[in-house]
């Protein structure tokens, strides 16, 4: 049994349900929330305040990984702000870590994604700051679209089909990008990623769905999983 502990802005059990999908058995999560009611700077800031009580918290658990999600949470603050969180939990424990950004960042490197676009399910605000921040890494996003939703209550209630077809949408307007980037966990997507693979011949890179595969890889446990995707299933 391998234990990961997930820090989730409005974590709740119902939000695993996708990750418990990807993860072969043998996994358990334990989770802990950063109330997030808002995209505003003060709530993140708020939430940012939390952070690192809630590291203690399940560091007390026998962890043999930690993820840190919320892509809005992790980039208010700017490009690089990944690190600034990975460093911060080091100084709290040495269990091995990362974050979502970090994951996404790193994934779309392992699939040679340097030019992408983006379907979001947030505002446009937040999405430019998405953009810079993957900018940073050199990953170039050539255009994006956002639902404009503003919160996690609102995002959930999607269907993963809004998902596909936001993405199609953009994709089939910038065909000769790299790949596709959907942000968010609370967007219930993972079910479309290979059909939306299949039909634009694009890779997908998915909140889940990276940090995900850097659990795996991290824990030392990394094989291929068909059906979610190149990242999973080709395991670089």
């Amino acid at each position: 049994m391998k234990l990961t502990g997930l820090i989730s802005p409005n974590f709740s059990e119902e939000t695993l349900e996708d990750a418990y999908k990807l993860f072969p058995s043998g996994i358990r999560i334990e989770g802990r929330t950063l109330k997030v009611e808002k995209y505003t700077d003060d709530e993140f800031g708020r939430a940012e305040l939390m952070l690192a009580d809630l590291v203690r918290d399940l560091a007390r658990h026998p962890l043999d990984f930690l993820m840190v999600t919320g892509e809005l949470f992790l980039s208010y603050k700017g490009p690089g702000s990944d690190l600034d969180i990975l460093d911060l939990v080091k100084t709290i424990t040495a269990v091995p870590a990362s974050t979502v950004l970090t994951a996404v960042v790193r994934g779309c490197h392992a699939l040679g994604l340097k030019r992408i676009v983006m379907a979001s399910p947030f505002p446009e605000d937040q999405d430019e700051r998405l953009v810079k921040f993957l900018a940073h890494y050199d990953i170039e996003v050539v255009a994006f679209r956002g639902l404009g939703c503003p919160n996690a209550d609102v995002i959930w209630e999607l269907p993963p089909a809004s998902g596909y077809e936001l993405a199609a949408s953009v994709l089939s307007e910038h065909p000769n990008v790299d790949g596709i980037y959907i942000p968010c966990n609370k967007w219930r997507i993972v079910s479309v990623i290979e059909r939306l693979e299949k039909d634009h011949g694009k890779p997908v890179v998915s909140n889940t769905q990276a940090w995900v595969w850097e659990a795996l890889r991290l824990m030392n446990i990394a094989k291929p999983l068909p059906g979610y995707g190149r990242l999973l299933s080709e395991f670089k």
